[in-house]
């Protein structure tokens, strides 16, 4: 079913046609899609990346919008990440959507209610996208205001790995440059084999290819940028 896919096992059976229901209306009023996803594991990769490239890989939003959200857990890592297409990151930032795990999900999770976290989640990423269209978010819920800055613990990650980097550099340059009299060009970063290698190698448990998708829904071509948030539970 491609806006469930609960390759962990983890949500029970009414919750997941719940958040099914909710997001397959979603689409059909907006066009926006909203899918969860839960693993095993991330076989290494970080959150952020997983989240991203299952996003881009299935195509999951419209191509001309980029209006795809994927929600994704790890029950190994105890991670979740909730990846955002462009089309969709003025309705939830990245602070709004780290705010949205806090306020609706992080405690469940923590409890290892899994299926009771996701589900309150997604409502909750659904209702700000049917606010984003114009339309009515259901009875009871309260829009999220979007009063902070937030940085995900990943991108934090690498900004501060960077700046070591040209730390370093700057110092040996300073250092070494003057005393040998040359210069020194170091280039951009590393090309190398690591990222994201598909979905191979257990991270779903053998359930890549075409074991989504059902009930006539299919991803729309969408893409994503960085757009996102994340948290450890």
């Amino acid at each position: 079913r491609f806006f469930v896919n609960d390759f962990a096992d983890v949500i029970d059976s009414a919750d997941e046609e719940e958040i099914f229901s909710r997001a397959a209306a979603l689409n059909d009023k907006t066009t926006a899609q909203v899918v969860t996803v839960t693993v095993k594991s991330l076989n290494g990769e970080e959150p952020a990346d997983y989240a991203l490239n299952l996003g881009r890989q299935w195509g999951v939003g419209q191509k001309d919008k980029d209006n795809g959200v994927v929600i994704l857990l790890s029950t190994a890592e105890r991670q979740i990440y909730i990846a955002v297409g462009g089309g969709l990151e003025g309705a939830l930032p990245d602070s709004k959507t780290g705010r949205i795990i806090d306020d609706y999900g992080l405690s469940y999770l923590k409890e290892n209610n899994f299926s009771k976290g996701l589900l309150e989640i997604s409502r909750a990423v659904i209702n700000e996208v049917y606010i984003e269209y114009g339309e009515e978010p259901e009875e009871g819920y309260t829009p999220i205001e979007d009063s902070e800055t937030e940085v995900d613990p990943y991108t934090a990650k690498v900004a501060v790995s960077w700046i070591l980097l040209l730390a370093l550099v700057f110092f040996y340059l300073l250092i070494f440059g003057r005393r040998h009299r040359r210069f020194f060009w170091f280039g951009g970063p590393p090309h190398g084999g690591g990222g994201f290698g598909g979905f191979s190698g257990g991270g779903f448990g053998g359930h890549s290819g075409g074991s989504f998708g059902g009930g006539g829904f299919s991803g729309g071509g969408g893409s994503f940028g960085g757009g996102g948030a994340g948290r450890g539970f």
